[in-house]
């Protein structure tokens, strides 16, 4: 779930700029709607927190990465000819599905090292941690390099300033469609997560009854 959210997070962050440059025609765009996208990230982390107090995890990472899942839809279908705050705007509200999608996964690892202090009688917080950063980089870098295929195979002229159809295209496909596809697929996964709120509580307890055992 972890890796494939991580494909969707860096592909979506290394193709908006050429998104915003040859697509949208306006590359200065680009950096106020990463503003705003992390202003959304940050708005919306304290509503998702509270959120997954109440709900399972699970259900908040579906949740927001259908939310994202929408987002990206609406920056595929939209035309330069259209208003420029929409564009804007769908960037902004991308970051409330962002968020979740980057970090809820972390948050569930708590859950997984308890889960696998119960069962094994060891804490391995350094051993997960390190995998998941190790898979993190891994994940992304080959998102990306397959991105970058693509994007040569389609003809892309790096650094020009005009693109022909096909690499407009697949800009368009690979900073939205394609993100879209592996948020689709992580919240496919997250479907099988077993470890729920009921779940964990028997877990948190477990542990509580074993430390008061000694």
């Amino acid at each position: 779930l972890f890796v494939v959210a991580r494909i969707a997070v860096d592909v979506a962050g290394a193709m908006l700029i050429f998104y915003f440059a040859y697509w949208v025609g306006r590359p200065e765009d680009f950096s106020l709607a990463m503003v705003l996208m992390l202003g959304g990230v940050a708005i919306s982390l304290p509503f998702w927190m509270r959120l997954a107090r109440a709900a399972d995890k699970r259900s908040v990472f579906i949740a927001g990465a259908l939310w994202w899942s929408v987002m990206l839809l609406g920056i595929f279908f939209y035309d330069p000819s259209q208003p420029r705050w929409l564009v804007l705007a769908l960037a902004g509200l991308s970051g409330f599905g962002y968020g979740v999608a980057d970090l809820m996964p972390w948050s569930m690892l708590g859950d997984v090292i308890d889960e696998d202090e119960l069962q094994s009688g060891e804490r391995s917080e350094g051993l997960y941690a390190g995998f998941f950063t190790f898979l993190r980089k891994l994940g992304g870098a080959a998102g990306v390099a397959v991105a970058g295929v693509v994007l040569d195979a389609s003809g892309f002229v790096r650094g020009g300033d005009q693109q022909g159809e096909a690499s407009l295209t697949a800009i368009r496909w690979l900073a939205a469609v394609l993100p879209m596809a592996f948020l689709l697929v992580a919240s496919a996964i997250a479907l099988r997560y077993p470890l729920g709120r009921a779940r964990h509580a028997e877990i948190q307890a477990g542990l509580a009854q074993r430390a008061e055992q000694g």
